[in-house]
């Protein structure tokens, strides 16, 4: 489905994430939500082109031991399972996330000597508009899910 917000995505992924995808896998994005699982937290799923994997999520409460070393497991088994380039966790609050260190630190324990995995910290604000923060989905549903072309 061809989506207007186009633009805005580049923008989040060049501008926001910093990230130097070229134009041409701008092609093709597909946003889809993923449920919670099995104590993982619901994610948004942005995949630019064959190439980038990029998973956001709002910050559950309680310990970031919990969640974000999952998510950073999962995340790359599914680029790698995939032959993405690069995986993004992106961490989306409408605060300051107060554990941003803590989080780090388990981030960088999860992924410890791969440098195609990175951790992002981003106000809601910011993402554009399709990337919904995940705990503001009522029901993740499989037509939620959708192709981004130019």
């Amino acid at each position: 489905m061809n989506y207007s917000g186009h633009g805005s995505i580049e923008h989040f992924v060049h501008g926001t994430l910093g990230c130097r995808c070229p134009e041409e896998v701008f092609r093709s994005v597909v946003i889809s939500p993923l449920p919670a699982v099995a104590g993982r937290p619901a994610v948004a799923q942005l995949l630019v082109g064959s190439r980038l994997l990029i998973h956001v999520v709002a910050p559950p409460a309680g310990d970031a031991r919990d969640w974000i070393e999952q998510l950073a497991s999962h995340g790359r088994a599914a680029r790698d399972r995939h032959g993405y380039k690069r995986f993004r966790l992106v961490v989306a609050s409408r605060e300051p996330v107060a554990s941003a260190g803590e989080l780090k630190e388990h981030f960088e324990r999860a992924v410890v000597g791969d440098e195609r995995a990175h951790l992002h910290f981003v106000a809601r604000h910011q993402l554009p508009a399709g990337l919904e923060p995940p705990d503001e989905w009522v029901q993740p549903r499989p037509e939620r899910s959708r192709t981004v072309a130019k």
